[in-house]
C-alpha cells in the first residue's frame, strides 16, 4: 500500500471515529443534563446537591488513579506480548484494591471529617468497588481504541449510559437521595464491561513480569499524572467553595460548572478519543502533525463556540431548568456561567494538545502543563475566596478566568516548540472560526434584549434559534463549513 492511500485510509478511520464519538458524546451529553436537570428540579435539594457534589467531583480522580495511564500505553505503544499484558492487567488490579482500601479507611474518613458529613465516607466506599470492577473491560477497551473500533465503543457507550440515566434518575425518584450519584456509574460500568467483553473478549494469564511492565508503567504514570493534576484542580474549586461558603454555595457553583465546564469536556472527549491514537500514528512526520492538530483545533471551536455562545447569552433561561421546585433558586448562578464560559473557549483548544504530547512521546511537557496550572489556580482558589469572599462562590470563578490562561499560553508554547512552529500560525487559523462565533453571540445577545417580555421557555427557544441559524450562516459564508461539506469529510 502505497503513502498516500495509507495517509487517505487513516483519514477516513479519524473522520469515521469523530463521527461515531460525536454522536456518543452528544447521547451522553444530553443524558447527563436531563438527568441532572430532573434530579435537581424534583428530588434532590441544592444543599443536598452541593454534599454530593464534593463525592462525585472525585470520581474522575480516582478513576485516573486506578488507570495509572497503562490504557495510554497500550495504544501509544506497539510490543504487544501477552505476558506485557497480563502484567499490565495485575498492576490494575493491584491499584485498584489499594485504592478501594484507601478510600474505606482514609480518604473517605477524612473528607467526612473536614466537611462533617458522614454519608461522604460511605459513597467512596462503595464508589471503590465500581474501581475494582472497572478491570473486567480497561485493556480490551483500550485495545479496540487502538484499532479505530470507535462505531462498536460508542455503542456501547450509549446503551452504558442509558442505564446510568436509568439508575441516577430511578434512585432519585425511589427516595434514595444523593445515593443516585453512586447508583448510576456502578449500572454504567457494569454494562460497560459486559458489553466490551461481549465485543473484545480477552483474558489475562496468570504472568507477572515487572520488568515487562515496567517501561509501559513509566510512560503511563507520566500521561496519567498529568490527567490527575488535572482533576485534582478541576475539583479542588467545588472543595473550596463547600469549606469557605457551604453546601447551598456549593450547590449553585457545582450546577453552574456543570452548565459549562463539564459539557465542554464531554464535547471536547469527542476529539481526545480519536485524537491520542491518530497523534500516535503521525508521531514521525511533523507536517502532518501540525495539519492533524490544526483540523482537530477547529472541530473543537467550531462546536464549542456554538455551545459557549448560547449558554453566555442564556445563561439565566439555563438555570431556570434547575430551579422548578420551591426553594432551589439557582439564579445566582447566571455570573459564574459566564465567568466560566471564557474558560470553556481556551480548553477547546488546550484539551487537544496533551493527546498530541503524548502521541508523539512527550508526555513529560504535558505533566510541566498540567502541574502549572494545578499549583496557580489552587492557589488563587484559595486566594481569591479570602480576598473577594463577599462574592461568594463567584469569586472562585473570578480565580478560574485569571488563572487559566496562564497554563494555556504555558501549553501552547511548549507544543509548538515540539513542532519547531511559531503559534501565532495557529491563532491565524483559528480566528475566522472565532468571529463567526461571536458574531453569531451578539446576535442572539440582540434577540434576548429584543424578546425580554416572552415567558422563558420561549425566550431560550429564540436565542438558540438565532445562535445556531446566525453561526451556520456565517460559517458557510466565510469559512466554507457546512452541512454538506462536514457530511463529505465524514
Amino acid at each position: 500500500m502505497s503513502a498516500s492511500d495509507s495517509d487517505h485510509n487513516l483519514g477516513k478511520r479519524v473522520h469515521r471515529s469523530l463521527a461515531w464519538a460525536g454522536l456518543a458524546s452528544s447521547l451522553v451529553g444530553v443524558l447527563d443534563i436531563l438527568a441532572t436537570v430532573l434530579i435537581v428540579a424534583f428530588w434532590i435539594p441544592k444543599e443536598d446537591f452541593g454534599v454530593a457534589a464534593l463525592a462525585f467531583t472525585m470520581f474522575p480522580v480516582l478513576d485516573i488513579a486506578t488507570d495509572l495511564g497503562l490504557a495510554s500505553a497500550v495504544i501509544q505503544r506497539d510490543d504487544h506480548s501477552q505476558s506485557r499484558i497480563s502484567t499490565v492487567f495485575w498492576l490494575n488490579v493491584g491499584m485498584s484494591l489499594f485504592l478501594l482500601v484507601t478510600l474505606s479507611f482514609g480518604i473517605g474518613p477524612l473528607l467526612a471529617h473536614v466537611h462533617n458529613h458522614p454519608i461522604l465516607a460511605s459513597l467512596l466506599t462503595v464508589y471503590g468497588l465500581k474501581l475494582v470492577w472497572q478491570n473486567v473491560y480497561f485493556l480490551p477497551y483500550a485495545l479496540m481504541k487502538r484499532e479505530f473500533r470507535f462505531k462498536e465503543l460508542s455503542v456501547i457507550r450509549i446503551i452504558a449510559n442509558i442505564a446510568e440515566f436509568s439508575a441516577k434518575v430511578g434512585f432519585a425518584a425511589g427516595g434514595f437521595g444523593i445515593w443516585c450519584f453512586i447508583a448510576g456509574p456502578l449500572a454504567r460500568v457494569l454494562v460497560t464491561g459486559v458489553g466490551v467483553q461481549l465485543r473484545n473478549p480477552w483474558r489475562p494469564s496468570f504472568v507477572f513480569k515487572f520488568g515487562e511492565g515496567w517501561d509501559w508503567a513509566k510512560f503511563g504514570i507520566k500521561t496519567s499524572a498529568h490527567k490527575l493534576l488535572f482533576r485534582l484542580y478541576s475539583l479542588a474549586d467545588k472543595q473550596a467553595v463547600g469549606y469557605y461558603f457551604g453546601d447551598a454555595a456549593l450547590g449553585v457553583y457545582a450546577i453552574a460548572y456543570q452548565v459549562v465546564l463539564e459539557p465542554a469536556l464531554v464535547i471536547s472527549e469527542i476529539t481526545i478519543n480519536v485524537a491520542f491514537p491518530a497523534f500516535a500514528k503521525l508521531k514521525y512526520d511533523t507536517v502532518k502533525l501540525y495539519e492533524q492538530l490544526v483540523g482537530f483545533c477547529k472541530m473543537n471551536l467550531v462546536v464549542m463556540l456554538l455551545f459557549i455562545g448560547f449558554a453566555f447569552v442564556a445563561a439565566e433561561e439555563i438555570l431556570a431548568l434547575f430551579s422548578l421546585s420551591e426553594g432551589n433558586d439557582y439564579s445566582s448562578g447566571a455570573p459564574i456561567v459566564r465567568l466560566l464560559c471564557g474558560v470553556a473557549i481556551l480548553r477547546a483548544l488546550s484539551f487537544v494538545i496533551p493527546p498530541f504530547l503524548d502521541g508523539v512521546g512527550r508526555p513529560t511537557l504535558t505533566l510541566v502543563y498540567t502541574a502549572v496550572a494545578a499549583v496557580s489556580l489552587s492557589l488563587l482558589f484559595v486566594i481569591f475566596a479570602n480576598v473577594f469572599s463577599e462574592l461568594q462562590a463567584v469569586s472562585i470563578a473570578l480565580a478560574w478566568l485569571v488563572g487559566y490562561p496562564i497554563a494555556f499560553l504555558v501549553l501552547i508554547a511548549m507544543a509548538f516548540a515540539v513542532l519547531e512552529m511559531p503559534s501565532y500560525k495557529l491563532y491565524a487559523r483559528l480566528s475566522g472560526i472565532f468571529a463567526c462565533g461571536l458574531g453569531a453571540t451578539a446576535l442572539a445577545a440582540l434577540a434576548k434584549w429584543g424578546t425580554m417580555s416572552l415567558p422563558i421557555p420561549a425566550r431560550a427557544a429564540v436565542i438558540a434559534l438565532v445562535m445556531v441559524g446566525s453561526y451556520a450562516f456565517f460559517l458557510s459564508k466565510f469559512q466554507g463549513i457546512s452541512l454538506r461539506s462536514i457530511r463529505k469529510s465524514l
